[in-house]
């Protein structure tokens, strides 16, 4: 096809769609404010509840074997003893080592992987 033969077909096709008349728009009805109980702000800003993963991990390395959640526990009791504040807890596992390495808000430290 030449390119005035495609020129015609684009013309032809935008004369159908400017001459169709337009659909009718539904008429939209302006619906009443919404007001937000007090219930339903106190509810919502309720801080959500914490739980346990549902599975165990284990990491291990050159015949041993370490697991996360006794490591976590271990590192939150020393946390709590030297008077930390476990909040904001990060703890880094280096099995070559043997260590576990923590850092929180109040402070670093490290403990021996048994």
């Amino acid at each position: 096809m030449s390119k005035r033969t495609d020129k015609k077909k684009q013309k032809r096709i935008n004369e159908v769609h400017t001459t169709a008349a337009p659909a009718a728009q539904p008429a939209v009805e302006a619906a009443a404010p919404v007001t937000a109980t007090p219930e339903a702000t106190v509810a919502e800003t309720a801080t959500p509840v914490v739980t346990a993963p549902a599975y165990d991990l284990f990491i291990q390395y050159q015949n041993g074997e370490y697991n996360a959640a006794v490591l976590a526990e271990k590192i939150q009791e020393k946390c709590k003893a030297e008077g930390m504040d476990s909040s904001d807890l990060k703890i880094y596992v280096k099995p070559e080592d043997k260590k576990a390495y923590y850092a929180c808000a109040g402070g670093t430290g490290a403990i021996e992987l048994a």
